[in-house]
């Protein structure tokens, strides 16, 4: 699953006075029944004390990027069409041109559970500049129009509010079979909450019939690939070398610049790895396993290949990732994953083979 499908709809959300910038938040572009809409925390557009509410809309200045780190784009306000103080969300309508790339489809629901694995793109204040994506889960369900998510795996708000601030108006979203289902946008992103990696959101109950999209249902009764996560488990590893070792034995006069380069790249991956769920990640780790195991015996069946050049390295691991990326895709029509990027996609294969289950020889075929 490409991270592109959540970062298409997020937005950054400011106010300006005379100026000069003094509110910075994110935000949700759906698409409506007649045209785009940008949901919201009605804090970020109007302050914690209504302080700027008197303001008129061309205070309030909506932005995309196309892709990471690139350019803003403006995106005018025309109207505020809903707000609500005390659920802390508004509804802003927009001029926005989807262009020849069109825009992804977003259903809302309210039929998620406890533990439901969901994801959010914001802009914290500390980095305004660069959208982060964050994996969550569901604390509980929703009561008294509020439900609450919490930060997943080893991520944390390592500097309390000052680490979450900005993410208010992120849309919290369920993602599967490659659909986008938004359930509610995050509200409350400060103080005790985030310092305790707890998020409050407020659902999509009265938001919907403003913009103009319906609520669906979504079965999160089989969610997780738990057989592969199983399989995984079961795995009896036999080729004992770690990456450094497996690269020496196929290319003896590999650089040490190079070689510290893959090893950084796996040291990066083994940290943004750690944010998911082990279940999750050990079934991801064994459909990658599997298929490339079939790459592995079609490169190497009735060849004698002594050495690997460099670049030869470099294609069998873009090998290994392109196969991961399509065997995810495909098994994401009946399981849900996690949201990998093709970046983060490569640092798992160079895990797979520094943990014993890929490598660049015969000696990493299993049978």
């Amino acid at each position: 699953m490409s991270e592109e499908l959540l970062y298409r709809p997020c937005v950054r959300v400011s106010i300006y006075v005379s100026g000069a910038k003094v509110s910075h938040g994110s935000g949700t572009l759906v698409k409506g029944a007649c045209g785009f809409f940008v949901a919201t925390a009605y804090h970020c557009v109007f302050g914690d004390e209504d302080q700027y509410a008197y303001l008129g809309i061309e205070s309030i200045v909506v932005e995309q990027q196309k892709t990471f780190n690139s350019k803003f784009y403006p995106i005018s306000v025309i109207e505020v069409s809903g707000k609500n103080r005390t659920q802390d969300w508004v509804i802003l309508k927009v001029n926005y041109d989807e262009g020849q790339e069109g825009f992804p489809s977003i259903l809302a629901s309210f039929s998620f559970r406890k533990d439901t694995l969901v994801s959010f793109t914001g802009f914290q204040a500390s980095n305004q500049d660069e959208a982060r994506p964050f994996n969550c889960r569901v604390l509980n369900g929703i009561s008294n129009s509020e439900f609450r998510i919490t930060l997943s795996g080893d991520e944390k708000f390592k500097a309390g509010t000052d680490d979450a601030r900005g993410l208010s108006g992120s849309g919290a979203f369920f993602v599967t079979n490659e659909k986008l289902y938004l359930i509610g946008i995050l509200k409350s992103v400060k103080g005790d909450d985030a310092l305790n990696d707890d998020i409050k959101c407020c659902p999509m109950t009265d938001m919907i019939s403003i913009i103009g999209i319906k609520s669906h249902e979504i079965s999160t009764e089989t969610v997780g690939d738990d057989w592969a996560s199983a399989q995984f488990d079961a795995l009896n590893t036999t080729d004992h070398r770690d990456l450094i070792e497996k690269l020496k034995a196929v290319n003896s006069s590999i650089s040490e610049i190079r070689v510290k380069r893959y090893c950084r790249d796996l040291a990066l991956g083994k940290l943004e790895l750690s944010n998911i769920f082990e279940r999750d990640l050990s079934a991801l780790k064994y459909r990658i396993f599997e298929a490339c195991q079939k790459e592995m015996v079609e490169f190497f069946d009735d060849k004698e290949i002594a050495e690997l050049s460099n670049d030869d390295i470099k294609k069998l691991i873009a090998l290994f990732t392109n196969r991961a990326i399509e065997i995810i895709r495909v098994k994401s029509k009946t399981y849900r994953y996690p949201i990998i990027d093709d970046d983060l996609m490569e640092k798992l294969v160079l895990d797979l083979i520094n943990d014993c289950y890929l490598s660049f020889d015969k000696a990493g075929i299993y049978e």
